[in-house]
């Protein structure tokens, strides 16, 4: 989760943030530090919203991610793996 120094310090009202990446993910763009702040037009609250979040996407379908890194704003496209 963001910290609420974090939040005040990149003026953000949700988010998390990203600590690990795994190959995959790296391959689609994501990096340690960055902030998730929604998936597909959903914002993300915290940590377990976005564990929610991520059980109910379709396996077979690509996600967007709205993503944070510094000062910008970026869309990161994944493809969840098979649970």
């Amino acid at each position: 989760d963001l910290s609420d120094v974090h939040k005040r310090e990149l003026q953000l009202k949700s988010g998390v943030v990203v600590r690990s990446v795994n190959p995959a993910a790296a391959r689609a763009g994501l990096r340690e530090g960055d902030v998730i702040l929604a998936i597909g037009k959903t914002d993300i609250r915290d940590v377990k919203h976005f564990n929610d979040m991520v059980e109910k996407l379709d396996a077979s379908q690509n996600a967007v991610l709205l993503v944070r890194r510094g000062n910008g704003v970026q869309y990161v496209l994944i493809r969840p793996s098979g649970r």
